[in-house]
């Protein structure tokens, strides 16, 4: 039967590729829209924030997200990861961040050590103005005459919280598992290190640096005849005296959050990234509850069962030599136990 018009009845590869066009269109529609759906449900859960009228002295939260590049790959792949399943969610709680990215490996460690290590000079400092006042305020106190503004109690709460907000940021936010490692590195390493440490560009008047001229004292020192044993002794003691003398902490340790970073390459994995890629919306509500939690600010105390995360990572270091080296030597990440007391992150336990 002829049909109206002077239409002509479609061609069997007309068909076919109408056929096959249309299932694609809406295959990647229907990933669009769950995917887009599923950040809407975050961004939503975190909303009510930015609507909210801050306090007159009250500041944005701000948190400092740590990012590099997934082993075998480039750092490009680790900023997408943030623009699409972390950023929406910081944007949408009116969460003020700051993006750190290393190009090499230890960069995020020594990041992190130089950011300690000046907190705690700042805390130091801030105390001791505070003893010191307070050694005046007491001295004052004791002879019947005061007039020293810090002998109020409004003062003294003053300098107790200006000792405590020595801390700009509210979070720490490391993406993959090697920033992770890095970042609970850098803390340990940053509370340990001593404070009289010397720069570079400091340069004391012989022209070396502190650094040097312990080497030089300790070269000179060493040429004292011990046995073994003394040796040994005495360089526990010595490692135990150094401990007792640096560490130290300063005045509060922001939240530090792990968020999974899954970088899925090679050719054997095509058709897994394929099927990622339509179940897209699954990855963004997978990472999307942990950006939920440092967002919502739901914090607990770090424990044991924090440290060595991102096994599942390890999965997809696909890459040459150096990569599958550093899957290999891939050790366990350990949490300093001088922190583990002191040390938060954000849960998402009680999250729905």
């Amino acid at each position: 039967m002829p049909l109206p018009f002077g239409l002509k009845a479609p061609s069997k590869g007309t068909l076919i590729f109408s056929s096959v066009a249309g299932a694609i269109s809406g295959i990647i529609y229907t990933s669009n829209k769950n995917a887009e759906d599923a950040r809407q449900r975050l961004t939503q859960s975190v909303s009510f924030l930015a609507d909210r009228p801050c306090d007159v002295h009250e500041m944005p939260r701000k948190v400092l997200v740590y990012i590099s590049a997934p082993p075998g790959d480039g750092l490009e792949k680790s900023r997408n990861w943030f623009r699409e399943y972390v950023k929406p969610i910081l944007v949408a709680g009116a969460v003020d961040y700051e993006i750190k990215e290393a190009r090499s490996v230890g960069q995020i460690e020594n990041s992190v050590i130089e950011e300690v290590v000046k907190r705690r000079r700042e805390t130091e400092e801030v105390l001791k103005t505070a003893e010191k006042n307070q050694e005046q305020v007491d001295n004052e106190e004791l002879s019947g005459f005061s007039n020293n503004p810090f002998a109020s109690p409004q003062m003294k709460e003053m300098t107790k919280k200006k000792a405590e907000k020595v801390v700009d940021y509210d979070g720490i936010l490391a993406i993959g598992r090697n920033a992770y490692r890095e970042v609970l590195s850098g803390l340990s390493k940053g509370c340990d290190a001593s404070l009289a440490a010397v720069s570079e560009e400091q340069k004391t008047p012989d022209g070396t640096t502190g650094e040097e001229e312990q080497t030089q004292q300790f070269e000179q020192t060493a040429v004292v005849p011990v046995t073994f044993d003394e040796t040994e002794k005495i360089g526990l003691e010595l490692q135990h005296q150094n401990e007792e003398k640096h560490f130290s902490l300063p005045s509060k340790l922001s939240p530090v959050m792990y968020i999974p970073h899954v970088n899925i390459i090679g050719w054997s994995n095509i058709p897994y990234r394929i099927w990622m890629w339509y179940f897209d919306n699954r990855r963004i509500e997978n990472v999307g509850k942990y950006v939920v939690a440092a967002v919502l600010n739901h914090t607990r105390p770090v424990e044991d069962r924090d440290a060595d995360l991102g096994q599942h990572e390890k999965k997809y270091w696909i890459g040459d030599e150096d990569v599958e080296e550093l899957k290999k030597n891939d050790s366990p990440i350990v949490i300093d136990q001088r922190l583990i007391d002191k040390l938060s992150t954000y849960t998402t336990e009680d999250l729905p």
